[in-house]
């Protein structure tokens, strides 16, 4: 699924969740909960005997049969209705096939399972601000970094900012730099500078600018065209 916004768009406080951005945010490494730390591991467990059942979701999802995808996670929750694995993996594919309500309620079903870990939380919370629940998606990011997803400070940035709380939510930004790689941290660093912008501090607008355009710079200029500089 091609997804092409600005980054200036992207990662304004005004900005909320499309459908197809929140896809490219939860699915960009095939689940929404991929390649996160250890201590996750046991959202992703999957019993032996369904280990067979596994692949074949996955090799149906490399082939975009969604609603397979669907019906094959439901039988292995059929099977083995307390495995998170399921539920995220379904999912994903509902998201895709923008049901949205059913997505919601299958990240329902994995936090409550998995009650010490936040990024079902997290996932939640990106689709009741992609419907304007403002309220219900900050809680959800709040509860989910305070299990340690930290990721979610940069939705919980954008609830803030586009609430008018913009200390709050530069503070958030800042939490979420030591989180990420250098060059991920280049749209979040526009976006701080233009809340500094708001705020009247001039001079760490700036600062955040220069970060921003050397680490661009540094990645050779691809995509720069992307970002607001």
């Amino acid at each position: 699924m091609k997804v092409l916004q600005s980054a200036s768009r992207a990662f304004s406080g005004q900005f909320r969740w499309s459908t197809p951005l929140l896809l490219s945010l939860l699915l960009s490494t095939n689940t929404a909960f991929s390649q996160k730390a250890a201590d996750e591991s046991e959202l992703w467990y999957c019993p032996p005997h369904l280990a067979s059942l596994k692949r074949q979701i996955e090799n149906q999802y490399k082939n975009e049969n969604f609603d397979t995808v669907v019906a094959l996670c439901t039988k292995a929750i059929a099977v083995s209705p307390k495995e998170t694995l399921f539920y995220a993996k379904r999912a994903d594919a509902y998201l895709i096939l923008d049901k949205l309500e059913l997505a919601k309620a299958d990240f329902t079903t994995a936090a409550k399972l998995k009650p010490t870990i936040g990024w079902p939380l997290i996932a939640r919370g990106r689709i009741y601000d992609s419907q304007g629940k403002d309220d219900l998606a900050l809680a959800d990011y709040n509860r989910g970094i305070a299990l340690g997803c930290l990721s979610g400070y940069k939705d919980q940035a954008r609830i803030l900012e586009r609430a008018g709380k913009l200390e709050q939510a530069s503070a958030s930004l800042t939490k979420l730099m030591p989180t990420i790689r250098p060059l991920e941290r280049i749209p979040y660093l526009f976006q701080r500078a233009k809340i500094y912008e708001k705020l009247g501090k001039g001079g760490l607008a700036k600062a955040d600018k220069k970060l921003a355009d050397d680490l661009v710079d540094k990645s050779g200029g691809q995509n720069a065209d992307r970002y607001s500089r």
